[in-house]
């Protein structure tokens, strides 16, 4: 049973959802079938790990069916109802995180069973729940399009032919949601239009622009701005004013977003400073380090409470580039244990040898690389990479040249690596060699190849690390 997928999914759950569910399944209103509610608590019994061989399926039928004959498909039966009792109990613990939506299913049966006194007390609890609810988006408006539905239903079984403005709030409702949307979606067409250069299209895009910049009720809606601004960003051929327009415009308002909505249009921003750092300008690593804080700060960049390790990667990537050392150190032990307990340890050192690499601490840099583990390419090429940098800068010739052997054959015999990026670091393979044949060597000669050097960087493409090798050919 233990590579099954109920076993997968339930190692994803914390310790407190793992309690939950086995009150959910136990539990007669959600199940009743005892044969499941016996492998709930067979199986939690084990948690979290899972890995007992109690856990093995022939073991699991005997302790459930006792003395009967094995059967493969009555285990399996029993494994798959829990499953689906699994992905019920995820359902619902979304539904326990939506008190407006509780409320609108209650108001709804409610109003079927013609219970006008518990309807106008559900409706008063809505509207307090809603009060308390900064987030303003599309799904917000979808929602109280159905809420203003249903009590326009409500006030037409109780008076006929009279005006009601519910009917005019649920179109008004509707409107935002769809505008708000199709705007959200807008946005995202256009950033992997221009990241993977696909071929989306928006269709109404314009007309939809047109007419909530000229519709007073439209036009200074919080969430429709933000996103008429991300769409000039993404649109505007570069104009820097339409970025810093965008951020001013996500502080104001980064309470009506939800979290992922507001993630995702943080990440638009940092798209555009990346690319303007592409193009030249390096002034925006600054700008990336702010959105970063900002991102740490109200937690938006965590999923389920972790930091993925290549967004703390890039992070001390960023501050060691405007040579934030003193911040790069406190940021990365401070959020060591927002890393996922297995990315830990790789993370740590990894991010700590190249902290020390930009101190000039080679010593320790290569101390450091000790400790990673090649799980992953990009921690095998960027720990290659920094022992070439700390060896060339130690003048460590041997094993200099030792590495850069080993480094081609990693390169030639691996299957995960890109045919771009095998060019990319063979290229810097090939001119960090050459750099450090004439290291501190002088001469007609050795101007003539240091000058050949310089032609290659400029004309061969793609290489790995060019700014270094840049640098160190001029030293």
């Amino acid at each position: 049973m233990k590579n099954t997928k109920l076993i997968v999914l339930l190692k994803k759950l914390s310790l407190t959802e793992l309690r939950k569910f086995q009150e959910y399944v136990i539990s007669p209103f959600f199940n009743k079938n005892k044969k499941v509610q016996q492998l709930v608590n067979i199986l939690l019994e084990n948690a979290p790990k899972f890995d007992s061989e109690v856990l093995e399926k022939r073991k699991v039928f005997e302790k459930i069916y006792m003395n009967q004959q094995y059967n493969e498909l009555q285990i399996n039966n029993v494994i798959s109802d829990l499953l689906q009792l699994l992905y019920n109990f995820l359902a619902q613990l979304q539904f326990e995180q939506q008190p407006l939506l509780q409320k609108k299913y209650a108001l709804k049966e409610l109003f079927q069973k013609d219970a006008p006194q518990h309807f106008e007390k559900t409706i008063r609890r809505y509207r307090q729940l809603e009060t308390k609810k900064e987030e303003r988006s599309f799904d917000f408006f979808l929602e109280k399009k159905d809420f203003y539905s249903q009590l326009d239903q409500f006030v037409q079984t109780k008076i006929k032919r009279q005006f009601d403005e519910n009917l005019q709030l649920s179109s008004d409702s509707l409107d935002l949601s769809y505008f708000i949307n199709k705007l959200h979606i807008a946005c995202n067409m256009i950033s992997r239009n221009i990241v993977i250069n696909a071929n989306y299209h928006c269709d109404f895009l314009d007309e939809i622009l047109i007419f909530c910049k000229k519709n007073k009720h439209f036009k200074n809606h919080p969430a429709l701005q933000v996103y008429f601004k991300t769409i000039q960003m993404l649109k505007g051929k570069g104009k820097e004013a339409f970025y810093f327009d965008l951020k001013k415009s996500l502080v104001e308002h980064y309470r009506i977003f939800p979290k992922e909505e507001l993630f995702t249009l943080y990440t638009y921003a940092l798209n555009f400073c990346i690319k303007k750092i592409n193009s030249g300008q390096a002034t925006f690593y600054q700008e990336i380090l702010e959105l970063y804080k900002v991102l740490l700060d109200r937690k938006i960049i965590f999923l389920d409470g972790h930091l993925s390790q290549w967004t703390y990667k890039n992070i001390v990537t960023t501050a060691i580039r405007l040579k934030e050392f003193e911040w790069t150190e406190n940021f990365i032990y401070t959020y060591q244990n927002a890393l996922h307990a297995n990315e830990r340890n790789n993370a740590l050192a990894y991010n700590l040898a190249t902290l020390f690499h930009a101190q000039g601490d080679y010593r320790n840099t290569l101390f450091q690389l000790q400790n990673v583990e090649f799980t992953d390419t990009s921690y095998h090429l960027g720990a290659k990479i920094l022992q070439l940098k700390s060896y060339y800068e130690l003048n460590e010739g041997e094993a200099f040249f030792a590495l850069i052997e080993a480094f081609k054959k990693y390169i030639l015999r691996s299957k995960d690596l890109s045919d771009y990026r095998k060019k990319a670091n063979a290229n810097f393979i090939k001119l960090a060699k050459k750099i450090f044949q004439i290291k501190g060597r002088n001469g007609k000669t050795v101007d003539q190849k240091r000058k050949k050097i310089k032609e290659d960087l400029k004309n061969l493409e793609p290489i790995a690390n060019k700014t270094w090798l840049l640098l160190t050919v001029n030293d």
